[in-house]
């Protein structure tokens, strides 16, 4: 088991253990920071020692469906200070499941070409992914890219990661190529750090939590970044793919992440049996 299973699950049952009976030293926030859970070590270890779970643990319903997601996109348009990106973000989260921090690093090269148009088959650089490994990057959505296009046209109205046009070529219409696709509302990057003290392991805090935001404005009750990623792998699986191509689009090396991140979705032998001829 790895180390990243091992700290989603410890959130899982602090946060669970907070709802049912509450953490007071803790607010939202703090329940999913490990820095923070280190903190508050004690009253949070008192509370899991006492707990005992009142109600049976049910799994959320989080596989969105591409209309639920559409809809939801909607209300964040209607919702949101920053409409045009944060919708953008949406759609680029269901279309790539790419991670938090991955989609934070991606920069505009990596969905135009030179020439404006939409790279449909790009690349998540070694230098973006996780996991340091280059693997294919697709913009084949055309909800998604309608909500990227309508972004980029806002960022160059207002100027953010603008270029200067070399021999009146507009290249990258009129964007700085190597700047980030997706920018902070004071039009920054959003900043790459080390989780913690005792753990330089990057993440990029303020993406999860413009994420989280996102979620709640569209009103999505126990949807999260790794959810998503969970709706892409089964959306690919249920259009055919075998388990080495969700792998591959998702950046996982090994069979059993993939089968971990599906998860258990057997039909019944009797449904899959029926009519087969």
């Amino acid at each position: 088991m790895g180390r990243s299973t091992v700290e989603r699950s410890i959130k899982s049952l602090v946060l669970e253990v907070a709802r049912e009976r509450g953490i007071p030293e803790l607010d939202e926030d703090g329940l999913s920071c490990l820095p923070r859970l280190r903190q508050f070590r004690e009253p949070v270890l008192r509370a899991v020692a006492a707990y005992t779970p009142v109600h049976p643990r049910r799994k959320r319903l989080t596989l969105l469906e591409p209309d639920e997601i559409a809809a939801g996109a909607n209300r964040v348009r209607l919702r949101s200070e920053n409409a045009n990106r944060d919708v953008a973000l949406i759609y680029v989260l269901f279309c790539t499941g790419a991670k938090p921090i991955e989609i934070a690093r991606l920069e505009v090269r990596d969905y135009l070409n030179s020439d404006g148009s939409i790279r449909e088959r790009s690349e998540m650089r070694p230098e973006t992914a996780v996991n340091g490994r280059s693997r294919p990057l697709f913009f084949t959505s055309s909800r998604a890219c309608a909500a990227v296009d309508a972004y980029l046209v806002e960022r160059r109205r207002r100027k953010l990661g603008v270029a200067v046009p070399a021999s009146g070529f507009d290249a990258y219409r009129g964007l700085d190529p190597s700047s980030a696709l997706f920018l902070t509302e004071g039009g920054w990057p959003f900043e790459i750090g080390g989780r913690g003290p005792n753990d330089q392991r990057e993440t990029c805090r303020l993406m999860i939590a413009t994420l989280r935001s996102i979620f709640k404005r569209a009103g999505w009750t126990g949807v999260t970044a790794q959810s998503a990623r969970r709706v892409v792998a089964r959306r690919l699986a249920d259009k055919g793919a075998d388990g080495a191509q969700v792998g591959e689009i998702l950046g996982l090396s090994s069979s059993r992440a993939v089968r971990r991140l599906l998860g258990s979705n057997r039909r019944p032998l009797e449904n899959l049996a029926r009519e087969l001829v």
